[in-house]
């Protein structure tokens, strides 16, 4: 992973004699496409009837499931209004500005502070859970949960689970060492609500896969490159026509190897959800090793302290 921190800083991300915003759009495009037509000849809305997300459990009442799905939703819509939205100290970040072409410490302030991916990161996983623990509540109270809920908590489920995974990736192994790398201060991705979107939502989300064991189809990975695509065009408008900026340096899309990056980074979002998916089969044949094998990668990607890395790990 430090060999691809080191390619990425050195190599990919630098400017070449043209634009290639035109380039990455097509191909933005293009995957669009590719994903609707997938959807609709893979069947993805039968999958979504049969399977999805799952109420049930083997050891723990469905109340107790609830009361969990609940707190969660509250933990991330608490993280994003009252700890994010409406601080008035704001947020600190290296954003890297579209006019200057260089990234500079810049504060964002209220409803902005939802622009970085790892925001949008909670969000989803807000909403999933509130979405969760309405079909929750609903089956402690012997109701049956509409079938367009179970279909929209499936697919944000689905997509979370890929967001979460990527988002701690990222964040221990490519911005901090990046951080560190270019001496540049990383103690505000520590803060609390940082907590939340690094590592508290994904904790969470696994260890709700671990309790109720979803029965998720592969085919939902593009899902996940839907959300990528989606935040792509997001970020590209932002950067023109809003704030001036772009939260992560390598989604500019006029970087000389932008159309390698963003094909790059739609694929990892997709990947991810494949591996817990992977995870969820051996979770299926052996509930112990799966499970094992779920904790301990969570372990290795969260991050809560910064003594895991130095200068002389990255050199």
């Amino acid at each position: 992973m430090r060999y691809l921190v080191e390619l990425l800083v050195s190599d990919l991300l630098i400017y070449g004699e043209k634009d290639n915003s035109k380039i990455v759009y097509f191909l933005i495009l293009l995957l669009s496409i590719c994903s609707i037509w997938f959807c609709f000849s893979n069947d993805l809305y039968d999958l979504l009837i049969e399977g999805g997300v799952n109420s049930s459990s083997n050891f723990l009442p469905l109340i107790l499931i609830a009361l969990f799905r609940t707190l969660c939703a509250y933990l991330a819509f608490h993280s994003l209004f009252f700890w994010m939205i409406l601080d008035k100290k704001g947020g600190f970040m290296y954003a890297h500005f579209y006019e200057k072409r260089e990234s500079l410490p810049h504060k964002i302030w209220g409803l902005n502070r939802l622009v970085p991916f790892s925001s949008w990161n909670v969000l989803i996983f807000s909403l999933t859970f509130i979405l969760l623990s309405i079909i929750s509540w609903m089956e402690v109270l012997k109701l049956n949960p509409p079938e367009f809920i179970h279909i929209i908590a499936t697919i944000l489920f689905s997509i979370s689970l890929a967001m979460t995974t990527l988002t701690a990736t990222i964040v221990t192994y490519l911005i901090i060492p990046t951080a560190i790398k270019k001496r540049e201060t990383y103690d505000y991705l520590f803060e609390k609500h940082q907590m939340v979107m690094h590592n508290w939502v994904l904790i969470f989300i696994i260890a709700d896969v671990i309790i109720t064991t979803p029965s998720l189809a592969w085919e939902f990975a593009v899902f996940g490159i839907m959300i990528g695509i989606v935040y792509s065009i997001f970020a590209n408008f932002y950067a023109v026509y809003g704030g001036g900026f772009y939260v992560y340096h390598f989604i500019d899309s006029r970087l000389k190897f932008a159309p390698i990056i963003m094909t790059l980074l739609g694929l990892m979002i997709a990947l991810f959800y494949i591996f817990v998916w992977i995870g969820l089969k051996i979770l299926d044949w052996n509930y112990f090793i799966g499970s094992l094998i779920f904790i301990v990668w969570v372990y290795s990607i969260v991050l809560f302290k910064p003594k895991l890395f130095d200068k002389k790990s990255l050199q």
